[in-house]
C-alpha cells in the first residue's frame, strides 16, 4: 500500500511541476487563440475592423496583387475594367494602367464584407453582381450606384459564385442556393438545392466545425465562446497564483491572501468541469493545420453522429464553388465533401461526380466551361485543362499531363487563386504567392497593382486573427518552423489539462 502512495506521490509532484510550468509558458498563447477564436466565430460582428499595416508582417503586404488579389475580373467597353479578390473590388478607367479602389454610392464600408469571391456583368441591362463575403452587391453602371440584395437574414451570406443559365441568373453562398431573372436580378429568392441520401460529413470538415461549435450552430458557437473566457480566466488566474508565491514575502501579497485563496479553488474547479470541451478544442486544433490536416484527408463521419441543425441543411457551409455546363444543360458544385453535378433547373437531387483531375483540399478556385465536355479547373495544386472521361488533366502551366493523385499532395509552385482573359485573348493567372502572372510577354505597365493598395494597406479583422490563430503571423520569425506550432502546442494543451486533472483528483482523493 505504502509502495503504491508513493508511485501515486511522485507521479503528482510530477505533473504538478509540468502543470505549473506549462501554464505559465503557454498562457499568452492560450489567451490569443480564446480572444482570436470568439473573433473567428462570429465574423459578422467585427466585419468593419482592420488592422494598420504597422502592425501587419511585411510578408502579408500585397505585392503583384497577390494573395488572391484577383480573383475575378470584368472587361467593360473600350477602357473600363473591374479587378475582384480578397483586396477588395477595383476599377481602372484606363483599360488598366491605372487602378482606384471601388467607393461608388452605397457598396460596403466593411473591409471583411469588401472581399469578392465571383463578378458578373449583364451587358444589356447595363448592371454588375458582386459575390462577396458578405452578401450579393449589384452596381447601376448608368447611375453608378450600389444596392445589397434583399435575402433576410441571408443577406450577409458569404456568396462563392454567380451563374448565368439561359434568361436565369443563379446565386451560391455557402449554404444555400439563390435564383431570378436577367432582367430582374435585384429579386433574388431562396431555392431549395436537392441532393442525394447524406450518408456521412466529411472530416475535416467535422473537424473543423466540432473546434469551433458549429456543429450546433449558434447555441454551440456561444458555448464556446464562454469557453475561449473561460480559458482566458485559467490563463490569468494561473500567472497570478505563480507570480504571487513567488512575491508571498512582500506586504501588498500578504494581504492579498484571501484572494489567491479565491483564484486557486475556481481555478482548479473550473478547469476540472471545463475539462472534457477543453480538450474537445485542444485535440481538434492539434489538426487545423498540416501536417496533421492530411491525416484527415478522405475521412468520413456517418451522419448519425451529426446534430440534427446541421442536417436540416445538407448543404450547410459546404459550397465552395460552381460552374454551368450547358452542353448538358447542369451544375456542377465543388463541395467540401467533392463535386456533384445536378440538372440547371434544379429540379432534381444532385448526385456525386468523379472527375480524374486534382483539386487541393481548400476547394477549387476556379471552374470554367469551356467547350463541350472541356473544362478549366484551378486549385492551389495548379490549373488544368479537363475533358471529362479522360484519365488525365493537362497541367497548362507545366506543359504536362497528371492523373489523380492516391493522396493529399503537396501545393504547386503556383498556387491558383483566379485566372482571366483580356479582350485581346491575353490569359494571365493570379497565384497566390507569385500575383498577376500573363502566359506570354505583354505590356508590363499594364495591370500594375496601384501604390495605394501597398501603402494604406489595411488587413480586415478576422483575417487577422484567422492568421494569428493559425500562427501564419510568425513565419517572419520561425520561418518552416511555423508549421509545427499548433500541432505541438496543442499537444502541450492536453498534457496541461490532464496534469491539472490528476492534481485535482489527487488532492480530492487525500482529503
Amino acid at each position: 500500500m505504502k509502495r503504491k502512495q508513493s508511485i501515486g506521490k511522485r507521479s503528482y509532484d510530477t505533473l504538478k511541476s509540468w502543470h505549473k510550468y506549462l501554464g505559465i509558458a503557454l498562457s499568452l498563447f492560450l489567451i490569443w487563440m480564446s480572444l482570436s477564436g470568439i473573433i473567428l466565430n462570429h465574423p459578422d460582428w467585427f466585419a468593419h475592423y482592420s488592422v494598420p499595416k504597422a502592425l501587419i508582417p511585411e510578408d502579408y503586404h500585397p505585392q503583384n496583387w497577390n494573395r488572391e488579389g484577383v480573383k475575378d475580373a470584368l472587361f467593360i467597353g473600350k477602357d473600363t475594367i473591374y479587378f475582384g479578390g480578397k483586396h477588395g473590388l477595383w476599377i481602372s478607367t484606363d483599360n488598366g494602367y491605372t487602378f482606384e479602389k471601388e467607393n461608388s454610392k452605397g457598396f460596403t464600408t466593411a473591409p471583411y464584407y469588401q472581399k469578392i469571391n465571383d463578378l458578373l456583368w449583364l451587358e444589356k441591362e447595363n448592371k454588375i453582381l458582386a459575390a462577396t463575403y458578405g452578401g450579393l452587391w449589384i452596381k447601376n453602371l448608368t447611375t453608378h450606384e450600389w444596392h445589397q440584395v434583399d435575402l433576410g437574414k441571408y443577406s450577409n451570406a458569404q456568396f462563392v459564385k454567380v451563374l448565368r443559365r439561359k434568361d436565369e441568373l443563379i446565386a451560391f453562398s455557402q449554404s444555400g442556393v439563390y435564383t431570378t431573372t436577367i432582367a430582374n436580378p435585384e429579386k433574388f429568392i431562396p431555392r431549395t438545392l436537392l441532393r442525394a441520401e447524406r450518408p456521412y460529413m466529411d472530416l475535416i470538415q467535422f473537424t473543423f466545425a466540432l473546434h469551433s461549435g458549429w456543429l450546433w450552430g449558434l447555441p454551440g458557437r456561444l458555448v464556446y465562446d464562454i469557453v475561449a473566457v473561460i480559458l482566458v480566466f485559467l490563463s490569468i488566474t494561473a500567472l497570478y497564483i505563480t507570480l504571487r508565491k513567488n512575491f508571498k514575502k512582500s506586504g501588498s501579497c500578504r494581504r492579498s491572501k484571501k484572494r489567491l485563496g479565491w483564484m486557486i479553488r475556481n481555478h482548479t474547479r473550473i478547469g476540472f468541469w471545463s475539462l472534457g470541451i477543453l480538450l474537445i478544442i485542444g485535440g481538434t486544433g492539434m489538426f487545423m493545420r498540416p501536417p496533421l490536416l492530411v491525416a484527415l484527408a478522405n475521412g468520413k463521419v456517418p451522419t448519425k453522429y451529426i446534430p440534427s441543425p446541421i442536417l436540416q441543411n445538407p448543404w450547410y457551409h459546404t459550397l465552395r464553388n460552381a460552374v454551368y455546363d450547358p452542353a448538358k444543360d447542369r451544375i456542377i458544385l465543388d463541395t467540401t465533401e467533392g463535386l456533384f453535378e445536378g440538372k440547371g433547373d434544379l429540379s432534381s437531387p444532385f448526385t456525386t461526380l468523379e472527375w480524374d483531375v486534382n483539386i487541393f483540399v481548400m476547394g477549387a478556385t476556379v471552374m470554367e466551361h469551356l467547350k463541350g465536355d472541356e473544362f478549366m479547373i484551378g486549385s492551389f495544386y495548379g490549373l488544368y485543362h479537363y475533358k471529362e472521361g479522360d484519365p488525365n488533366a493537362y497541367d497548362i502551366i507545366m506543359n504536362d499531363t497528371v492523373p489523380l493523385y492516391t493522396s493529399v499532395g503537396r501545393p504547386g509552385l503556383y498556387m491558383i487563386g483566379g485566372d482571366f482573359q483580356t479582350p485581346e485573348g491575353d490569359h494571365y493567372i493570379s497565384a497566390y504567392g507569385q500575383g498577376l502572372l500573363p502566359f506570354k510577354q505583354v505590356d508590363p505597365n499594364r495591370f500594375q497593382q496601384p501604390h495605394t493598395l501597398r501603402d494604406s494597406y489595411r488587413m480586415p479583422l478576422w483575417n487577422y486573427m484567422f492568421e494569428l490563430h493559425n500562427a501564419r503571423l510568425f513565419r517572419p520569425i520561425l520561418d518552416k518552423w511555423v508549421i509545427i506550432v499548433i500541432p505541438l502546442t496543442g499537444l502541450l494543451f492536453l498534457v496541461l489539462n490532464i496534469s491539472g486533472a490528476y492534481e485535482y483528483l489527487y488532492r480530492k482523493w487525500k482529503k
